[in-house]
C-alpha cells in the first residue's frame, strides 16, 4: 500500500513533535554566581523571581511541572517540594517567585529563617511525562527534567567571623587598613569615625554615657572634667562615620579625604559573597599625617647639608640621614 505525500508529511511532522516534547528556558534578574541564587539570612522572606519561556508540546494529558526540590529534578513534584505552577495548556511563558522561608517549611524536618543555621540549597526544576513512544502523542509513566539553566538557591544564613586590624599606616590625609581574617570571594569593609576635632580638641567620650546633640542635666560631668549647664547639648561629632571597601585579597583598604592630625577610631566589617556581614572588628586608632616632600623628610631626619661636594660627606650623620631617608621611602611606597 502506497501512502499520499500529504499522509506522508503529516506522519513525519507527528513523529518530530513527539520526539522533541517541550523545553523550558529560566532567566532571572536576582543577583547570581554563576547559575547559584545567593540569598544571606536578611533576605531569607525575601522572594526570589524567575522568568520563564516553553517550547515544544505536551504529550496527551500531561502537565508541566514548575517546583522548587531538594531532590533530582526528573520527577512529579513530592510533599516537600515547593509547588510553584502546573501548565496544562499551551501557556508559553510566565513568571514564578518564591521564598527560602517558604522552602524550608516543606522539608522533612521543617526549619525557618531562624533556626535553619547551615547552608542548604534548592533546585528550581521545571519536569514533563514524556512520550509514549515515537509514534504515540499520549504519556509514558516516566517523568524527564526540562528546564535549563539549572538554577540553584543557595542560603547562606551564617556571617564571616569577626575581623582583626593588623595594622594602620599613617599617610597624607589617608589611613591604609590592614584587614586580617577575610574569607574568600567577601569584601573588606573600613569604617573610619573623627574622635578629636582639627585642633586636637576631644569629642565626647562614649564611655561618659553622653551621645552627641543629647541634653544632660545641670552638673553632670562629660569627658575629662568638663561641667555642662543645664540645657547644653554635647558637641556633635567632626563628621559622619565614613566608609571604604575593597575586595579580599585586593590588599589594604585606603580611608582617603581624612584631615592630617585628627585622630580617627577604625574598626572593619567582612561582608561574604552572600551579603552576610560579620561584627565590626576591635577598634583602633589612627592619625593622618602631612607628607613632607623629600628634602623636608631630609631636614626632619636632621639633614643640615644644603648641597655642595661635600653634602652628607659619606660620614657618619650623613649615613644615619640617608638611612632615615631611606625608611621614609620606604614608607611612602607601601601603598595598598
Amino acid at each position: 500500500m502506497r501512502l499520499s505525500l500529504a499522509a506522508l508529511l503529516l506522519f513525519a511532522s507527528t513523529a518530530v513533535a513527539q520526539t522533541t516534547g517541550t523545553a523550558v528556558t529560566f532567566t532571572t534578574t536576582s543577583t547570581t554566581s554563576g547559575t547559584t541564587v545567593l540569598t544571606p539570612k536578611a533576605d531569607c522572606a525575601t522572594p526570589v523571581r524567575f522568568s520563564w519561556s516553553r517550547t515544544g508540546n505536551l504529550c496527551t494529558g500531561g502537565s508541566l511541572f514548575l517546583f522548587v526540590s531538594r531532590s533530582s529534578c526528573g520527577s512529579e513534584p513530592g510533599l516537600t517540594d515547593l509547588k510553584l505552577a502546573t501548565i496544562t495548556d499551551t501557556t508559553a511563558s510566565g513568571t514564578v517567585s518564591f521564598t527560602v522561608q517558604d522552602a524550608l517549611a516543606l522539608l522533612a524536618t521543617p526549619t525557618t529563617c531562624a533556626t535553619q543555621t547551615s547552608e542548604i540549597s534548592f533546585n528550581l526544576c521545571a519536569s514533563a511525562k514524556t512520550f509514549a513512544s515515537v509514534y504515540d502523542a499520549s504519556c509514558s509513566s516516566s517523568f524527564s527534567s526540562v528546564g535549563s539553566p539549572a538554577f540553584v538557591v543557595k542560603f547562606d544564613p551564617a556571617p564571616p567571623s569577626k575581623p582583626s586590624i593588623g595594622k594602620v599606616i599613617a599617610r597624607d590625609s589617608a589611613l591604609s587598613v590592614q584587614v586580617d581574617g577575610a574569607e574568600t570571594k567577601s569584601t573588606v569593609v573600613v569604617e573610619v569615625t573623627a574622635l578629636t576635632t582639627a585642633d586636637g580638641g576631644s569629642l565626647p567620650d562614649e564611655d561618659a554615657g553622653v551621645d552627641a546633640g543629647e541634653v544632660v542635666d545641670a552638673g553632670e560631668v562629660l569627658d575629662a572634667g568638663e561641667v555642662l549647664d543645664a540645657g547644653s547639648v554635647a558637641p556633635e561629632p567632626v563628621g559622619p562615620t565614613l566608609s571604604f571597601r575593597k575586595a579580599a585579597g585586593e590588599g589594604n583598604v585606603v580611608a582617603d579625604g581624612l584631615i592630617n592630625g585628627v585622630t580617627y577610631r577604625v574598626q572593619a566589617k567582612i561582608i561574604d559573597e552572600a551579603g552576610n556581614g560579620s561584627d565590626l572588628s576591635d577598634a583602633v586608632e589612627g592619625t593622618p599625617v602631612k607628607s613632607n616632600g623629600l628634602f623636608d623628610a631630609y631636614v626632619d631626619a636632621g639633614g643640615q647639608e644644603r648641597g655642595g661636594c661635600a653634602a652628607t660627606g659619606g660620614g657618619i650623620a650623613g649615613g644615619a640621614v640617608l638611612a632615615a631617608l631611606g625608611i621614609w621611602l620606604s614608607n611612602r611606597r607601601k601603598v595598598s
